[in-house]
Order: C-alpha cells, then structure tokens, then sequence
C-alpha cells in the first residue's frame, strides 16, 4: 500500500508518500503563496525519490481545511484531476485534525488556531489522552473574544498562527507549540482508518471544508 498525502492548508505545503505507517519521502517548508508553482514538481520529485509510479500509488489522502482559500482550492484541484486520471480513491483529513495530533503527547486539552483574516480565527477544541486525540467541538470560525468565551476556565495548549492574536488580545497569556504546522505525514496516519473502512470521497464529491460567518455560533459538546 503506498499512499500520497498532502496538505495546502497553511503556508506550508506538506507532501508525504508512506506505505502506511512508514514515511518514504517528503517534503514539508513554508512556501507562503507559491503553492501552485510547486505541488506537482514536488510530487514528482518525491515519487521518483521513493521509486514510486504514478499507477502505484494505493490512495490520495488530503487535509480539506480549514483554511488557506487559494491554498486549499489548489490542493483539491490537483487531488481531484490526479484522482481521476489515476482512478484513485480520496480520503479527506481536517487540516485542524493533523495539527493537533502533533501534540499527542500532551494531556488535556488542545487547540490548533488559525489566523483566518478579518479578525477572524478557525479553531477546533480536542482531548488528548497522552497518545491520541479526540476531537470534542465542531470546527469553529470566530473572533478571538468569542472564542475565549466558550474555552472560558479549561486550561488548554494552543496551537498555531492565530496564538499571537490570542496574546494580542489579551487572552490569558496562551501557551503554543513551535512547530504546530499540518505535516503530511500525519494526515496519512489519521486517514488510514477511513481507508480501511472505504470511506472514500470521489474526485466529484471532493470539495474544500470552508467556514464562513454564518457559521460561527457553534457550540462544542
């Protein structure tokens, strides 16, 4: 099983070919807008690296968002043409989801923040046991003060570009985690269980997850 993950969801373009469990190849760097000019190069770098045919590959696995708009458009395009050219099948990722299974290893609460412009944030609240975690609230889109409203009193470790708008906001001095960007890496373990199950997307259902204001009053459980 050799399996393309990847990840336009940030500044960062995230590629990875596993067999699974294993790392092959990857590629992870802040690129900042010039995720066009370098997804397709780069995944035919890594394939080659990784000795990897285009027909060998088992399934695309992709972080959907939230996110970059132009970031995350580019991402799907080139999943969906790759997909049906290849006859592959697609499993998504949340792109906050990866994130924050970078910190795993932390017990408590967990929150990846991202800076989604007009003094906006996309955050997800998560459970970590030490090993896994556990996504306990829906994706959210909202402002810095809305948000410290509804995490008001739980003692969580932030994660992401939106944490220096939590500290310029005064929110109770947030701790964050230094390399918090979605790795590709991850999104190929995280989706191994949708794999597994056929829980497939198809290269016409296929879509960005998108967050829009209308969908800010969200209420984690």
């Amino acid at each position: 099983m050799k399996i393309l993950a990847i990840d336009t969801s940030t500044d960062y373009l995230s590629i990875a070919i596993t067999n699974g469990k294993r790392t092959l190849a990857a590629f992870h760097r802040k690129v900042s807008r010039r995720h066009s000019d370098l997804l397709i190069p780069t995944i035919k770098t890594l394939m080659k690296r990784s000795g990897l045919k285009p027909k060998g590959i088992s399934a695309i696995f992709i972080g959907i968002g939230p996110g970059s708009f132009t970031g995350l458009r580019i991402g799907v395009a080139t999943v969906k043409a790759m997909a049906y050219a290849l006859k592959k099948p697609i499993v998504s990722v949340g792109s906050l989801d990866a994130i924050a299974a970078n910190a795993a290893i932390h017990k408590g609460f967990i929150m990846p923040v991202l800076d989604a412009r007009k003094n906006k944030l996309y955050a997800c609240l998560y459970k970590s046991d030490g090993k896994r975690t556990k996504r306990i609230s829906r994706y959210m889109l909202l402002t810095a003060e809305e948000l410290a409203k509804k995490v008001k009193g739980k003692d969580i470790l932030y994660m992401g570009d939106g944490v220096e708008i939590l500290k310029a906001a005064g929110i109770a001095h947030p701790r964050g985690v230094k390399y918090w960007e979605p790795r590709a890496e991850r999104i190929g373990r995280l989706g191994l269980k949708d794999l597994k199950k056929k829980r497939f997307k198809s290269a016409e259902e296929l879509e960005p997850l998108y967050l829009y204001s209308k969908e800010c009053d969200i209420t984690g459980r």
